[in-house]
C-alpha cells in the first residue's frame, strides 16, 4: 500500500497545481482522494489559525499563506514513503513580495496521513528535517 499512498499524494498535488492555474486552490478536494473533512495543520511560523478543515479551510489557509506574494509557485522536490500510511512531501516554494518586490524562496515539507486511500491530515513544517523526524525518518 505504501507506493500506492505516494501515488495518491502525487495525483492530489497534480490536481492542486492544475487548480492553481484556474485560481481554484481547493481543486485537490475534487479528486475524491482528500477526505471532505481533511485537516490541514500549519506548523510554527505560519500565519493564521493553528488548524483548518475541509476545502474551505484549505482555501483560507492558501490565501493567508500566499496573499503577500506575486508569482507564487510550488515545486515538488520529492515524495517519500514513510510507512504507516504516511507520506512526506518536500517542496520548494517561491514568489515575489508584493510590497518589497524581493524574491522569496522557502524549502518546506508536509507529512500526509492517509486512511482508506484518502488524505485525512496534512501537517506542514518549515524545516523538512522536522517533517522527516515527525514521520519517523531522518535525512
Amino acid at each position: 500500500m505504501s507506493q500506492a499512498n505516494v501515488e495518491i499524494v502525487r495525483q492530489v498535488l497534480d490536481a492542486f497545481q492544475r487548480g492553481l492555474e484556474r485560481d481554484d486552490p481547493g481543486a485537490a478536494f475534487d479528486t475524491g482522494m482528500v477526505a471532505a473533512d481533511a485537516e490541514w495543520i500549519p506548523g510554527r511560523g505560519f500565519p493564521g489559525a493553528r488548524s483548518y478543515r475541509g476545502r474551505e479551510g484549505f482555501i483560507e489557509f492558501m490565501r493567508t499563506w500566499t496573499e503577500d506574494f506575486e508569482g507564487w509557485s510550488n515545486q515538488i522536490e520529492r515524495l517519500i514513503d514513510a510507512g504507516n500510511d504516511l507520506v512526506v512531501g518536500v517542496f520548494r516554494q517561491s514568489g515575489t513580495g508584493k510590497e518589497s518586490r524581493l524574491p522569496v524562496e522557502v524549502r518546506l515539507a508536509t507529512v500526509y496521513e492517509l486512511q482508506g486511500g484518502q488524505i485525512v491530515r496534512m501537517r506542514i513544517y518549515l524545516d523538512p528535517n522536522e517533517a522527516l523526524e515527525a514521520a519517523g525518518l531522518s535525512e
